[in-house]
């Protein structure tokens, strides 16, 4: 018998969190919450077999106050504070589930057994406090439950995403790791781990065959740069056309050396020979080369006589080179000026030209190599690779290179390293 009362009450609890909930968002099943539940009620008392303990039950199942009364008003059995009953007229007149004194107090009559009534008086601070807590629980656990689940399934994009993001900054060398993942996760960062590794094969491939063609190029330079050296010609016109076929025989050689050692330097081929070297001494070598080639250029420079750096010297001298010849092509004749200072811990070379500018638009591709910006001036000759390898060469010696437009007119590009 114990045990139908324990299945009633059972029974209960589903309506209690049912109702409660209804309650707290203010409404009730088909909009009366009340006369619902006194209808489960008598659902319930009319199938249990000791009437009083099944009233107690509900009572506990609940926390509403329940009466049994007959059709004269007499109490059979109760639970809960004590209910002022309604008149007999009232009790009389019951055909269902009604409300007998709203909102609180509702009622119905037993239909096995018939002359009694159940009244359900609820108090609206305990009935919501059992459904909101047992809701509190569930969400509580299903929290639980399904955070660690979720966090195992996004952590891995998350992951993923990163290294993509990272990639497509540039970064050839990331990798996502999830390849021994055997969902669909795994396999989609098996193909991105796969995809990457045969890109970066066919970057290095691609920058070998490049490094090897300009080596071979720079011998038969050499030897044509000789040969018009010896060739001496009793005509003016004619040695003057010689001169500027050396000349750009001299450029040439120039941008096929910027190719190799840009090469070799993303190939990480071209070891760092580090020496302390003075600012104001690497400067003045690289006014010495541009002077000679354009003689006029009007040069202002400022350089902290104290500041020195540890460097490769061939490579920071033409990465500065590169940076005074940037200047020279796209000033417009107007000069260019040179600085060399420390900021904090770093070395700032500075270079700026009072020509037109760089385009907004072209900023953030200055360094790209090959990249050369709508409207160049014609005397803009090269392939766009003399501030991409100053840029590598600043980051191969834990620096880096900027460019912005500068007040007043015309462009500065940066390289910061490291200060000894």
């Amino acid at each position: 018998m114990r045990g139908n009362h324990s299945g009633a009450a059972a029974v209960l609890r589903l309506p209690a969190v049912t109702v409660g909930i209804n309650f707290f968002f203010g409404r009730g099943p088909l909009g009366h919450p009340g006369p619902f539940l006194a209808g489960h009620v008598a659902r319930v008392l009319d199938h249990a077999e000791d009437l009083d303990r099944a009233v107690d039950e509900a009572h506990d199942a609940l926390g509403v106050d329940l009466a049994v009364v007959d059709r004269d008003g007499a109490i059979v059995a109760s639970a809960g504070a004590p209910i002022d009953l309604p008149s007999l007229e009232r009790l009389r007149s019951l055909h269902g589930p009604e409300w007998v004194r709203p909102p609180r107090l509702s009622g119905t009559p037993l239909r096995m057994r018939p002359g009694l009534v159940v009244l359900v008086r609820v108090d609206a601070t305990r009935f919501l406090l059992r459904p909101l807590l047992l809701l509190a629980a569930v969400l509580l656990v299903s929290f639980a439950l399904v955070y660690p689940l979720s966090r195992s399934i996004t952590r891995p994009l998350e992951k993923l995403t990163a290294v993509v993001e990272s990639y497509g900054r540039g970064d050839l060398s990331q990798r996502s790791g999830l390849g021994e993942m055997h969902d669909e996760v795994g396999k989609l960062a098996r193909s991105f781990d796969e995809m990457a590794d045969r890109i970066q094969a066919a970057r290095k491939a691609e920058k070998e065959l490049l490094a090897n063609i300009s080596h071979e190029l720079r011998t038969p330079l050499a030897r044509m740069k000789v040969a018009l050296e010896l060739i001496q010609p009793p005509d003016d016109a004619v040695r003057k056309r010689l001169a500027d076929l050396g000349t750009e025989v001299d450029e040439l050689d120039r941008m096929i050396a910027d190719v190799l050692t840009a090469s070799r330097l993303d190939l990480a081929e071209l070891p760092l020979r580090k020496v302390r070297l003075n600012a104001g001494d690497l400067v003045r070598k690289s006014l010495g080369r541009a002077l000679q080639l354009e003689p006029a250029l009007d040069v202002e420079s400022r350089i902290d006589p104290e500041l020195s750096v540890e460097a490769d010297e061939a490579l920071l001298v033409r990465a500065v080179d590169n940076l005074l010849d940037n200047a020279r092509k796209y000033g417009d004749g107007k000069g260019v000026e040179i600085e060399a200072r420390r900021d904090g811990a770093q070395a700032v070379f500075a270079v700026r030209d009072h020509g037109p500018g760089i385009p907004e638009a072209d900023l953030p591709r200055v360094f790209d190599p090959f990249f050369r910006g709508e409207g160049v001036r014609g005397r803009a000759t090269g392939f766009g690779l003399g501030l991409a390898l100053a840029r590598r060469v600043a980051e191969a010696h834990g620096g880096n290179a900027s460019a912005a437009n500068a007040e007043g007119g015309g462009a500065q590009i940066e390289l910061r390293l490291p200060a000894a």
